[in-house]
């Protein structure tokens, strides 16, 4: 008598998927980091006090070039000067990423804390007589602008060719007093000292910036309070202008340091020095041209996945900006070629945003004064994965000699193009690989009837079936419900038999 093994399912609802996508979402920056950022111009991640992090744009810092002789950033946990010229020798100053001016970080200063640096080699105060101009600019965030509270100092020790010279910068009835003592040299060899004190008071707890420049041209040294002229005098025996220039003149001395923040309350940012005259002085705070930022491809699982709609997480003071684009493919090695397609944050796409990967990029602009950025903490990704196609819901497994014959019911499913065959020894652990046809799974194309060849007799067999889509790389749906079989000899005549 025929033996055969046959299942009927008669719960199709809980085999299936649901008949509406399931919306599933993707979460980049917030608590998670803005790990899957790619590319990116201009453009910087802040981590917050209060935890997450937040993107911005990137702030216009002065670039090191040949002019450049000193430089203090302070945009690192370990203070650095970034020209080479000098070494810090000591540092009893705090970088703090909280409070500043520009970069990634200032300079917290105590009145026991100080920079002190050497020169590696010839500098600014260490090359002899400079026919040049200088310029020297910091941002200043003073704490309680008490009397004498030094920015910066320059003592060189009397020597048998040179008087004790000094340069120095310190805090005086609110003001910046500058102070010159022996440094400028007349063509005769004769020295005189200069001092200049700034006119605009300063205010406790607010970031300004200080710029004392002086053109060899004219002997002009002036102090310019946030780009502004606030103070001028003239490096001249009269100190006003005359022909007669005196010019910066120091002795090679290695082995004098340059101190910085002696006794001072507060914040120091971007501290340099230039070994010129410069007529400009950049304090705007971004570029117009703003900066821009990609992530990596973002695998969203399945081919033609719906990218339904972008949440954001921004603050956009006054007039600046973001703009958003996104791109999508179903082949990873494609998605590089597509066009950037422009879309507003919150809207719902439709269904032209269909892909495996998708990749957002995002342009950010200041306000009209370049002062203020946008900030965006959070970018949530909202998508709708392709639904796999259903299972059989009729299978009927029939053993052989040494061979299963399966059959199954087709899925209605238009978008299915074919069926894989799961095999095993265990129900639900389907490993086998004893089949003539190859290992499980078996893809099988668009059938409902197979014969597995290859088993070994006696031994209980498990299958279970499922539908695959027509994707470039076939979405496969659940399993069916799992049926055995367990091939033997005995079939062998009832199997020629039916033949005859």
């Amino acid at each position: 008598m025929k033996k055969e093994t046959v299942l009927l399912s008669t719960a199709l609802f809980l085999l299936s998927f649901p008949l509406f996508p399931i919306e599933s979402f993707l979460r980049i920056g917030g608590k998670e980091g803005f790990r899957s950022m790619g590319a990116s111009s201009s453009v910087r991640v802040r981590t917050l006090p209060e935890g997450g992090s937040e993107l911005s744009l990137q702030d216009m810092q002065q670039p090191v070039d040949a002019s450049t002789d000193l430089y203090l950033s302070f945009d690192t946990p370990s203070i650095e000067e970034s020209t080479g010229n000098w070494i810090v020798q000591r540092s009893t100053v705090q970088v703090v990423q909280t409070n500043l001016a520009r970069g990634n970080g200032s300079g917290a200063f105590f009145p026991d804390s100080s920079v002190q640096l050497l020169p590696r080699r010839d500098t600014f105060f260490s090359s002899g007589f400079i026919e040049g101009g200088f310029t020297i600019q910091f941002w200043l965030y003073p704490t309680t602008l008490a009397e004498g509270e030094g920015i910066f100092v320059y003592r060189k020790p009397p020597s048998p060719r040179q008087e004790y010279q000094e340069v120095s910068c310190r805090i005086s009835g609110r003001t910046l007093v500058w102070s010159f003592v022996n440094f400028f040299q007349g063509r005769g060899g004769k020295r005189i000292d200069v001092s200049l004190r700034g006119t605009t008071p300063m205010v406790p707890r607010e970031w300004r910036h200080h710029t004392l420049r002086y053109d060899a041209s004219t002997g002009m040294i002036e102090y310019l309070l946030d780009g502004e002229p606030d103070a001028v005098v003239y490096a001249t025996q009269s100190g006003r202008e005359e022909s007669a220039v005196f010019y910066p003149s120091t002795e090679k001395s290695p082995y004098v340091p340059f101190v910085l923040g002696e006794g001072f309350n507060g914040m120091i940012d971007e501290f340099t020095l230039f070994r010129r005259y410069r007529e400009s002085i950049p304090l705007k705070r971004y570029s117009q041209e703003g900066g821009w930022f990609e992530t990596i491809p973002l695998d969203l699982g399945y081919h033609d996945t719906r990218f339904v709609k972008l949440s954001v997480r921004q603050t956009l003071p006054a007039t600046s900006a973001v703009f958003y684009y996104y791109r999508t493919a179903n082949s990873f090695s494609e998605i590089g070629k597509r066009e950037w397609v422009p879309f507003e944050p919150e809207k719902d796409l439709g269904t032209r945003a269909r892909g495996r990967y998708l990749q957002l990029r995002a342009e950010l602009y200041p306000d009209g004064s370049s002062s203020l950025s946008p900030r965006i903490s959070e970018l949530l990704v909202s998508y709708e994965p392709k639904t796999p196609p259903p299972p059989p819901t009729y299978v009927q497994a029939i053993p052989g000699d040494g061979e299963v014959l399966l059959r199954w019911s087709r899925v209605s499913d238009p978008s299915v193009k074919g069926y894989f065959v799961y095999y095993g020894w265990e129900p639900g652990v389907f490993k086998g690989n004893d089949s003539a046809l190859g290992p499980s799974p078996i893809k099988v194309g668009d059938t409902t009837e197979l014969l597995v060849t290859g088993l070994a007799n006696g031994k209980l067999y498990y299958f279970s079936i499922s539908a695959y889509d027509s994707s470039e790389d076939p979405l496969s749906g659940r399993l069916s419900a799992t049926v055995n079989a367990r091939p033997s000899r005995i079939y062998r005549n009832e199997r020629r038999n039916k033949n005859e």
